[in-house]
C-alpha cells in the first residue's frame, strides 16, 4: 500500500453537494458497478461496498474507516447557478434517451415523477478537479477509476463528466487521508476535528449505520 493523490478533471461542470464526495464512497459504487457487469444485478451490493484496495486505520473501540479523504474540489471559475423547469414529453423524451442526454432505466416510465413531473428547482454548480488523498493500492485504484465516467448528482443530466484522471505516489506526510470523519475515540483530533452524528465508510447513505464520528473542520 502506498500514499496517493487522486485528481478527478471534469469535462462538464458538477452539481455541487451539502458534504463532500467521498473518495471511498466512490470507488465502491465502482466496485459494486463492476460486480453487476460480471455477475448480474441480483447481487447484494453489501457484499462489495468494502472490496477496496484501501488501507484500514481502527480505532481502540474497533470502529474502522478506510484511509482516503473526502475529495475537494478546485475551482476553475465561480461556481454558478442553473434554474430548471419541467416537464418533458414522451416523445422528446425517447429521443434524448437514444441521443444519450436522458437516463431512463425503467422500461415504462412513470409519468407522476422525474423528468414527466412539472418542476421548477435550481442547482449550484461547479467546474474544476477534484482531488482526494489514500493509502492504497495503485493500479487497483487507477483500474476502478478507469471505469468512472461521471461523478456527482443529475448525471443523467449530463453534469460531472470526467475528462480524465491521475493516481500520483506522494510522501507519507503530504498525504492527508484524515481529511474525512474519523471514529469519535480516534486519538489526536481534538484541534482538527469536531463531533458530529454520519456514517465512517459506505454506503454513507444508510442512516441505520450512522453513530457519532469526528470530521474535519472548515478552513
Amino acid at each position: 500500500m502506498q500514499s496517493l493523490r487522486i485528481t478527478i478533471r471534469l469535462r462538464t461542470p458538477m452539481v455541487e453537494s451539502r458534504s463532500p464526495l467521498q473518495l471511498d464512497a466512490l470507488l465502491a459504487a465502482l466496485r459494486v458497478s463492476r460486480a453487476m457487469k460480471q455477475h448480474g444485478e441480483q447481487i447484494n451490493p453489501r457484499d462489495h461496498h468494502h472490496d477496496l484496495p484501501l488501507e484500514r486505520f481502527t480505532s481502540p473501540s474497533g470502529q474502522w474507516v478506510f484511509k482516503a479523504s473526502g475529495f475537494t474540489l478546485h475551482r476553475d471559475a465561480p461556481s454558478f447557478t442553473w434554474m430548471h423547469t419541467g416537464r418533458i414529453d414522451l416523445a422528446t423524451a425517447a429521443e434524448h434517451r437514444a441521443s444519450g442526454w436522458l437516463s431512463l432505466r425503467a422500461a415504462k416510465p412513470v409519468l407522476g415523477g422525474g423528468p414527466f413531473k412539472t418542476s421548477l428547482y435550481s442547482l449550484n454548480l461547479a467546474w474544476g478537479e477534484l482531488v482526494a488523498d489514500c493509502i492504497g493500492d495503485k493500479d487497483e485504484i487507477e483500474s476502478l477509476l478507469a471505469e468512472c465516467r461521471q461523478v456527482g448528482g443529475r448525471r443523467g443530466t449530463g453534469f460531472g463528466v470526467v475528462k480524465d484522471f491521475t493516481v500520483e505516489r506522494i510522501s507519507e506526510a503530504e498525504c492527508k487521508w484524515m481529511n474525512r470523519a474519523m471514529p469519535e475515540d480516534a486519538e489526536g483530533l481534538a484541534e482538527s476535528h469536531a463531533l458530529t452524528v454520519g456514517g465512517l465508510h459506505p454506503p454513507y447513505w444508510d442512516k441505520q449505520l450512522h453513530r457519532p464520528v469526528r470530521v474535519p473542520l472548515a478552513g
